[in-house]
């Protein structure tokens, strides 16, 4: 029996061993605070406590930015598990959601959706050349084609020198589930429509619906699936980006190369490649236990001191007004920056040099409520995702009502007016695209790549040069 006992011991180790990937003696001796992990943690008890929500979505960081096998397997998505947090550096070259599916790869102009593990394919209406006299590339995994605030606002840094540009990406099982039953844009635009007429007739996205998960196929509607005991779930992961200058310390931000896009004199757009800083990162996922998402959003902490402004936009996307300086108009929870500080000290015994002690999770939403007093999170707002007012304060049925108190999300046959992330998003759920911007048909698929567009208000000698440089 002793025997019996040992190698059942010894063989629970090495499970747990094989589950979790190698780890450093360092890491073993410290307090499982949190899993640090290349495995994405697929869902949480329906009842989990505010801390719990933070641990969770940290360790949906962790996993997500995990060095990529890419280079070695060519597949994309998945996480290189001979590497571990504690090997030096303050990160490896490629992380697991850079190379997730674009969004012009997920709804591409032309053509129908390319096998996931294909190498980056960007697809747009006038598809771009290099800037001319370069040897620009266009298979890079960061592809920042959006400079603006979903339409409402764009975002610069130090007096309108830098400007903010922005990506979005999703994983594999939100990739395959779309390329795999709504390939076109045509059997997408019905599904769209069939799925928003159930909402708004049965507060439900399909008759025979039990939740808002695993929806049958039959149906013909967009639901798309959720994390539990089999798979990982739909993810989507926006991130912001800017260049960096001599007033950011650069041992404190993700750096890597990108893909960006700039207006010749000719009046034609032209991609151009350069390194960038991370300064923001959002993820959504979608759960059994939270078909309505899970919402997260990380800051890298020195943003706001890096005289942030944004400026206004109208209803074609122009700008509008002088630029107005970024305030952070609802607080971050206490028991947020708890966790923070803790996930922290884990990180800098794991490795001092690690890059996301200098990232800073803002806030997380798991359900629909009505109003701040039910969350304290019901506004969460990211300062350089969400910046102006619309976004910031946002409690609307949609963009272009974003105070109206309306329905915007739906829950268990229940509408409520959620407020921040969840609610933005839940009104693309009523539109019938499952909490998605990027499945739905507002300038989609994308013509053209947004261009940097720096608008300087009485630069100095220096900056001034540095925009001559630039264009």
């Amino acid at each position: 029996m002793k025997n019996s006992l040992t190698y059942l011991t010894l063989f629970v180790i090495a499970l747990a061993y094989a589950c979790n990937g190698p780890k450093s003696a360092t890491e073993e001796a410290l307090p499982p605070y949190i899993n640090v992990s290349y495995t994405v943690p697929k869902d949480l008890s329906s009842d989990a406590s505010p801390e719990l929500l933070a641990k969770f979505a940290w360790e949906e960081l962790i996993a997500l930015n995990w060095k990529s096998s890419y280079d070695l397997s060519q597949k994309r998505g998945k996480p290189d598990t001979t590497w571990n947090f504690s090997q030096s550096g303050a990160y490896p070259d490629l992380l697991v959601w850079e190379t997730y599916a674009h969004r012009s790869e997920l709804r591409p102009y032309y053509g129908q959706i390319q096998p996931f593990d294909n190498p980056p394919h960007y697809s747009f209406g006038n598809q771009p050349a290099p800037i001319p006299g370069t040897n620009a590339r266009f298979d890079l995994f960061n592809n920042l084609d959006e400079s603006n605030e979903i339409g409402s606002c764009n975002l610069y840094a130090y007096d309108t020198s830098q400007m903010v540009l922005y990506q979005a990406k999703v994983n594999r099982y939100e990739y395959d589930y779309i390329q795999q039953y709504y390939g076109d844009s045509a059997s997408l635009a019905q599904a769209a429509a069939r799925t928003q007429n159930n909402i708004n007739t049965l507060s439900a996205y399909c008759p025979e619906c039990p939740t808002n998960c695993d929806c049958p196929q039959e149906a013909g509607v967009i639901c798309l699936p959720c994390g539990g005991a089999e798979n990982e779930g739909s993810i989507e992961v926006k991130t912001a980006w800017r260049m960096l200058t001599d007033q950011d310390d650069h041992t404190r931000f993700y750096k890597d190369s990108v893909i960006y896009y700039e207006k010749g004199n000719d009046g034609e757009i032209y991609y151009k490649n350069g390194v960038f800083g991370l300064i923001g990162i959002h993820i959504i996922h979608k759960t059994e236990n939270y078909p309505t998402f899970i919402f997260a959003s990380w800051e890298q902490v020195d943003v706001t001191e890096a005289k942030m402004e944004f400026i206004l936009l109208n209803g074609n996307a122009q700008p509008t007004g002088a630029p107005q300086t970024v305030k952070r108009l609802h607080g971050v929870p206490p028991v947020i920056d708890t966790v923070n500080n803790n996930v922290h000290a884990l990180l800098k015994k794991i490795n001092m040099e690690s890059i996301w002690q200098y990232y800073r999770l803002i806030g997380v939403q798991s359900r629909p409520v009505n109003s701040i007093e039910e969350d304290p999170n019901y506004y969460m707002a990211n300062f350089v995702i969400e910046s102006d007012s619309t976004l910031g304060n946002f409690h609307g049925s949609s963009i272009g009502k974003p105070f109206d108190g309306g329905n915007n999300t739906l829950y268990n046959k229940t509408f409520y007016n959620m407020g921040g992330c969840m609610g933005c998003h839940g009104a693309t759920q009523l539109k019938g695209t499952d909490f998605s911007f990027l499945l739905d048909f507002a300038g989609k698929p994308v013509k053209d790549p947004d261009v940097i567009d720096l608008i300087p208000t009485e630069p100095s000698p220096k900056v001034k040069a540095y925009i001559l440089g630039i264009q």
